[in-house]
């Protein structure tokens, strides 16, 4: 698996520069606010102190909130942060970098202990105080403008930035579902391994293929199923990649099946080695495998789709093209997972049509709607 600390947070949840600009269309954030937001800062580099000093003796009146701050030493740190947020919001630039800044206030409120309920109180604060500012300054030397726009602009960069917020919220409280879950199952592993000494090897080989150590066809199905209902349950998009490999049936014939079965073994290890930690990397028969991505989009499945190849070329001795085919559910439209599968199977055949007009791997993605997956049911 590859290593989280040399991704940025955007990296590890998958969200990419399409993603980005992608929820700044939903918010219908465009390049006019931005250009409003700017010409707020000289008001807000002049007013900063006395913005950050008055949202700071409201947060320090709730016990709750003065409890999380804790000492004066935090709260001059936090004042810090602050007032480089603020410039930020009217900076200009709105791109990955300025989302990786928002991901690491959720991931740091987070650790905190500052609740949703707490931070989007905050928020909301620090907005009318905004718009105060902005209001006296309309007043005063503020230059000719247009002021409700320029409030309409702030309210949806701060709705902006709450949403990548709460994704690194939701990021760890998942992170210590899996923890908690983890140590669950070494608790009942330890205690299953003194009931019976050979139950933990009944175990694997129940539930991976003993050639590629993945998971095995049966506990595809049970992933499958369980990752489905829970990107519906929380509205979120999951990913299934089906491949295969091109031109494996003439490695078998050519050079024997010792050599096909070295790689297939070198292609479970390349996806145990590139894949994440949350994502199920499955061999559903043969050479045909099957990764289910949760909380992943299709650019981001494309990503990790090119990741395993290039690492597969770097580690395996035979050279190998593939086929795949990547059919996202959610967070509209959901399936059942026989749909899903067939949707990902019929996109990993139209890129082996492409393999066979000219070698090479091949991806080809599509979103799962309602009518399609209806049309994949009914065929």
């Amino acid at each position: 698996m590859s290593k989280q600390i040399d991704q940025t947070l955007a990296e590890q949840l998958n969200i990419t520069a399409h993603e980005v600009e992608y929820r700044k269309h939903l918010f219908d954030f465009t390049d006019a606010d931005a250009e409003r937001l700017v010409t707020c800062r000289p008001l807000y580099e002049a007013r900063a102190e006395a913005i950050i000093d008055e949202f700071y003796v409201h947060q320090t009146g709730n016990d709750e909130i003065a409890a999380i701050i804790g000492d004066a030493d935090t709260l001059n740190r936090l004042k810090v942060t602050l007032r480089r947020y603020v410039l930020s919001l009217c900076g200009g630039e709105y791109d990955l970098a300025y989302v990786n800044g928002r991901l690491q206030i959720g991931k740091i409120h987070r650790r905190m202990g500052v609740s949703p309920k707490l931070y989007m109180s905050s928020i909301r604060l620090l907005q009318s105080l905004l718009e105060k500012a902005m209001d006296e300054w309309s007043g005063a030397e503020r230059p000719a403008g247009d002021l409700a726009a320029e409030k309409s602009a702030l309210h949806k960069v701060l709705l902006l930035d709450a949403q990548f917020v709460f994704d690194a919220y939701i990021d760890s409280y998942m992170m210590d579902v899996d923890t908690v879950k983890h140590e669950v199952e070494g608790y009942a592993n330890a205690l299953q391994m003194k009931v019976s000494p050979g139950s933990r090897q009944l175990r694997q080989l129940s539930t991976r293929d003993a050639l590629t150590k993945l998971y095995n066809y049966r506990s595809f199905y049970d992933s499958l199923e369980r990752e489905l209902a829970a990107a519906e349950r929380h509205r979120l998009p999951v990913c299934l990649v089906y491949f295969d490999l091109n031109g494996f049936k003439q490695i078998n014939d050519e050079k024997g099946h010792e050599t096909g079965n070295r790689v297939l073994a070198d292609v479970g290890r390349a996806l145990l080695e590139s894949l994440r930690q949350i994502d199920i990397p499955c061999r559903y028969g043969g050479d045909e495998f099957c990764m289910i991505l949760p909380r992943t989009e299709t650019d981001a499945a494309r990503m990790l789709c090119e990741r395993f190849t290039e690492h597969y070329d770097s580690i395996a001795e035979a050279a190998m093209h593939f086929s795949f085919g990547i059919c996202q559910a959610g967070p509209a439209d959901f399936a059942d997972s026989d749909s899903l599968l067939k949707a990902a199977d019929e996109l990993m055949y139209a890129a082996k049509t492409k393999s066979r007009a000219a070698p090479g791997s091949y991806i080809e993605a599509n979103i799962l709607t309602n009518e399609s997956a209806g049309e994949t049911a009914a065929a």
